[in-house]
Formats: C-alpha cells, structure tokens, sequence
C-alpha cells in the first residue's frame, strides 16, 4: 500500500498543455510589458525633441528681438529725419549702411500665407541672386551663402558705454574722449553732438592718464579720408558722445554650406573691415525665418502700426515701427516611424488631411510666432 501512494504522488504535476499554455500567457505578458517599454520610450524621445525645439526657438527669437528692440538706435543724435551723417570713413564697402537702422529682404514665395517648401536636402547658395529682394532703394545685401526660402535681416546700433568727447581736433584729425572703455582700435564709431553726427574708424587708440585719444588716419581699413573736415562740436564745458557701431545680420543657412546637414540660424556681425564677419551658427533646427514689417503711414496716432508688410513692399524702412519674426523649427536627431503631425507657419496648416501636406521626412515641425517693438522708432526719436 505504501508503495502505491508513494507512486500515485510522483505523478501528480502539470499536463503538457498546462505548460503550453502557461508558456504562451508568458509570452503575451511580457510581449504587452516590452510594448509599453517601447510606447514609452517613444513618447519620452518626442517629449524631449519637443522640447529642444522649444528651447531653440526662445533662444533664437531671444537673439533676434535684442537687435530688433535696439535697431535704428543713434544715441542722442536720435533718428535721422531729414539729417545726414557725416562720414570720414575712406571707400567703406557698399553694404555698410548704419543709417537705415534697419534693413530686410523678402525671399521669393515666402510671402504671408505661401506654402514654403521644407529645406531637407536643400542646399544654400549665393545671396547675390534675385532669390532675395527689397524695395527701398539703395540697400546692398553682403554677399554670402543663404538657405533660399527664408527672410535675411539686418540690424545697425551704436551700443557700448558712452564714451564724453571734450575735445575736437582738425589737425590732425582727432576725438578726446573721457570713459572710452568700450571703443577699440579698428573700431567704427560714431560720433555726435546730438545735432550733428559722423561716422569715423578708430585707426589709433591712445591711452593718456586720464583721457583717450580717438586718432583717424587712413592706416587702417578702409580707414578715414585724408584731410576729412569733422563737423561735431565739444568742448570741456559741452560734450558730445562716442559711441562703437554694431550690425548684426541674421539668416539661415546649412554648416559647411553641405545640403545635407541640418539648418540652423546664423549670426554675422560688423567685422574690422566694415564688411560682415564670419558666419556664427547660434541655434539648430532654425528651419525657416519669416519676417513681416509694421509700418506707421499716413495720419494715424504716434507711430501707429496700420500694416504688416514683407520687405519687399516696404517703400521706406524708417517707417518701421516693430517687426513680427516667424519661425519655423524642425527636430534635428528624432524622426518617427509614422507621418509627421500637423503644424502652422507664416499662416499656412500643414496637415495629413490639408490642401498643404506635411513633408515627408517624418521630423516634428513647429513654428513660433513674436512682435517686436524697436524702442527708438516707436518712440519717434
């Protein structure tokens, strides 16, 4: 008997169909957990290109509304009016044009509500083709490479610590300037007595125990005329100002010029020569920039925007008030499996179900929209 119970126990346990089926529960469980793991994993990476994005664009319109609040700005000499600047500067390049204050042009098709084409693969070229144009006359846009499909800006201001100018030399030609920390040798400066202005190059800088002396020469380049005649005024008892030159370009381009690689927003300062320096790359994933210009015409109260305009219907930029950047932002190391989501810029839905449709490199696009005021302009000095 006890044999028989001994064996009856060593064979109870589970049937082969027990184990297939608890085998395929298991693989359902854990099949459905590695789901999750992967959804979730997913939705963090779009998180975070979503993210990054965000980040991008406040910086980038952060970049871009500094110069714009300042633009135009010329110290106490104030907007020109019906005035001109005097310039000592000998041959400068054409497109040193501090006086617009603030310069724009309009790529073709991106006006307000055109469809713009994504710059995947899209290499920049040469911004002296007609891809770029403005109305007002006399503007030169620097020669260099440009993403095509989105809008070049230009801002000029005199910024730095205001340096005292207590005294003016006509031979040779010299500033004597009190608290000129900010002014440098090679820099463009200008100079006012709030009535009068003029534009000259720091060729020499020379340092006294308690003054500075501003010299123009032609040693420099393109340097001052020889013989220039200076027309501000000052005195120990009056001062007039000296202020360093500042312009800032801004555009988007490729680095290396490579058509494959990512876009991003570019940044290129006044250089020693007065030509742009070399092209500074800010932020990544800067697709597209958009830019539309409220102007103030006619009978309308203290500097009033009454229209938004692309640069190339602006007849006049010392009428521009603020300025409305668009920007177009794309994820740079995250694509999805599916179709890209939906999207708004410079007035256009970019939709699945869309008379535009959504590009078809799966990247996450977002635009961002911001009105900036410039201050010298609004308050119409």
């Amino acid at each position: 008997m006890k044999t028989l119970t001994r064996l009856s126990l060593m064979q109870n346990g589970h049937s082969f169909v027990e184990l297939l089926i608890a085998m395929t529960l298991g693989i359902f469980l854990t099949n459905g957990a590695f789901q999750l793991f992967v959804s979730a994993r997913v939705t963090q990476a779009e998180m975070v290109a979503r993210q990054r994005m965000l980040e991008g664009a406040q910086l980038a319109i952060s970049f871009i509304g500094d110069e714009l609040r300042m633009a135009g700005y010329l110290g106490c000499f104030g907007s020109l009016g019906e005035r001109r600047i005097n310039s000592a500067l000998n041959a400068p390049p054409d497109d040193f044009q501090p006086w617009f204050g603030l310069q724009g042009w309009e790529s073709a098709g991106t006006a307000f509500k055109d469809s713009i084409t994504p710059s995947t693969a899209i290499a920049p070229i040469r911004t002296d083709t007609s891809q770029w144009k403005t109305l007002e006359a006399g503007h030169v846009l620097p020669r260099f490479d440009a993403l095509p499909k989105s809008d070049i800006i230009r801002t000029w201001n005199v910024e730095g610590t205001l340096a005292e100018v207590t005294e003016v030399n006509q031979i040779p030609p010299s500033f004597r300037l009190t608290n000129a920390q900010d002014i440098e040798r090679n820099d463009f400066v200008l100079v006012s007595d709030c009535a009068r202005a003029e534009i000259v190059q720091a060729c020499s800088i020379t340092q006294h125990t308690d003054t500075t002396l501003l010299g123009l020469s032609t040693s420099c380049k393109p340097g001052n005329k020889a013989g220039v005649r200076l027309v501000t005024r000052a005195s120990a008892e009056a001062h007039a100002e000296a202020m360093r030159i500042q312009s800032t370009l801004f555009y988007v381009g490729k680095r290396g010029g490579e058509a494959l690689n990512s876009p991003a927003l570019f940044r290129r300062s006044l250089g020693a020569d007065g030509s742009p320096d070399s092209a500074e790359e800010l932020i990544e994933g800067v697709e597209s920039l958009q830019f539309l210009y409220g102007v103030s015409r006619g009978n309308v109260p203290a500097r009033t925007v009454n229209a938004y305009l692309t640069a190339d219907k602006v007849s006049d930029f010392s009428e521009v008030v603020s300025v409305r950047v668009d920007l177009l932002m794309q994820s740079v190391d995250y694509s999805q499996s599916v179709a890209s989501q939906d999207y708004v810029f410079n007035g256009v839905r970019y939709a699945l179900d869309a008379r535009e449709g959504l590009p078809d490199d799966k990247r996450l696009r977002q635009g961002f929209s911001a009105t900036f005021y410039l201050r010298n302009r609004g308050l119409g000095l």
